[in-house]
């Protein structure tokens, strides 16, 4: 694991049509008299506004630079200009991070409480054929080892095994979609819709689950770009909704974005860098890895580890800035709600620790595990993330 130098849409014409309906399935029991208190609940808070301090950060001397390109060790290529060039039509992935961020305004951007009818509404978004929850329901982490192909079933497609309930049963933080990130968004939608217990926490649940699954499909794309070229653009629309730099960012690039622009710029570099090696080497004359020479190989791995490793950092820094949000006054209404994102984002952490030997590793998973964390709490908390996460 290289080490970094601590320098530190279409879908709203369908969605007005579906509002007055949610799709919910017989299996999922909604009482039918809910009305429009909602849940128990106060105003939602913000994450932490001040930026990071990434001063001392520097990329390492293997990244692509868009800043740079005529120093950094990647040929002369398509990225050189600092903005993503499609490889074919704008992909669809981009009507689902603008699905993701009209959900957002519903359930925890829009300054109050979610109603009944908000989760409603939004779970009708997430719903919508072949849009969000679609790829929710098959989405791999690969990270970890694949389903072994001894297992998988014949009649479907060898990147869609995860959808075969046995198998996302039998390897459930490979196809974290189905066996994690699915229950925890239809029964957080249950419970938003019925008004079960605090409103902020069933959207708060939503929203941890859709940052996890931009973190894993960015990551995924930028993989599966190998065979298939235009997955460089899903990872390029997964992370920013289909924005250059210097443009209107959705999901988890707002976020990163708007708490350490240094981060986003290295994990837009990142996905610059995988639509690099794409440009230099054809898929018409390597169509999967192994095709690959050995430089080709080399350059791939290094443009991929570059990604993952900006999109830790990522997803560390939108951890920290809700986590410090937890002591402050306007975060009082919601301060459950606010630490339950950080429980389950937090944790998505952890392998990437455990894969480092992190010796704060018991730490930090005990400082998760705490239902009321105190100040010292937080601090010992973002001071572990600092520290492992430290640059992009």
């Amino acid at each position: 694991m290289a080490t970094r130098t601590l320098l530190i849409a279409p879908f709203a014409a369908a969605v007005l049509a579906l509002s007055a309906t949610a799709c919910i399935t017989d299996d999922d029991p909604v009482d039918d008299d809910v009305g429009d208190e909602g849940g128990e609940g106060g105003t939602p808070c913000d994450p932490a506004a001040d930026a990071v301090d990434e001063s001392a950060c520097a990329p390492l001397d293997s990244d692509f630079q868009s800043a740079d390109p005529d120093n950094d060790p990647y040929p002369a290529c398509i990225s050189d200009s600092g903005s993503y060039e499609l490889y074919a039509d704008p992909p669809g992935s981009i009507d689902r991070v603008v699905a993701l961020q009209d959900i957002a305004d519903l359930l925890w951007n829009a300054g109050a409480a979610p109603r009944p009818d908000d989760f409603v509404m939004a779970r009708s978004i997430y719903e919508i054929d072949q849009g969000l929850g679609s790829r929710v329901d098959r989405r791999e982490d690969l990270h970890y080892p694949p389903v072994p192909e001894a297992e998988w079933d014949p009649g479907v497609d060898a990147d869609k095994q995860c959808s075969v309930e046995a198998l996302a049963e039998a390897y459930p933080d490979r196809c974290a979609g189905p066996a994690k990130l699915r229950p925890m968004i239809n029964q957080a939608f249950i419970d938003g819709i019925e008004g079960n217990g605090d409103a902020n926490v069933a959207a708060a649940k939503i929203e941890a689950a859709f940052m996890w699954f931009v973190y894993l499909s960015t990551y995924k794309e930028a993989n599966t770009c190998i065979p298939k070229g235009k997955d460089c653009d899903s990872s390029w629309a997964y992370y920013t909704g289909g924005a250059q730099i210097g443009g209107e960012m959705l999901g988890l690039a707002k976020l990163v974005e708007a708490y350490s622009p240094n981060t986003h710029q290295r994990i837009f570099d990142g996905i610059l860098a995988v639509r690099c090696w794409r440009d230099l080497y054809s898929v018409d004359d390597y169509p999967t890895y192994e095709d690959l020479p050995e430089d080709g190989q080399a350059l791939y791995d290094q443009a991929w580890e570059q990604l993952d490793e900006a999109l830790h950092r990522g997803l560390a820094v939108v951890i920290r800035q809700h986590a410090l949000a937890q002591d402050d006054d306007q975060c009082s209404e919601a301060t459950e709600a606010n630490w339950t994102f950080v429980q389950i984002t937090g944790d998505v952490l952890v392998r990437e620790m455990e894969e480092r030997g992190v010796a704060e590793l018991d730490e930090y998973r005990s400082l998760l595990a705490l239902d009321a964390p105190t100040t010292e709490d937080v601090e010992a908390l973002v001071g572990i993330l600092d520290t492992v996460f430290d640059c992009p």
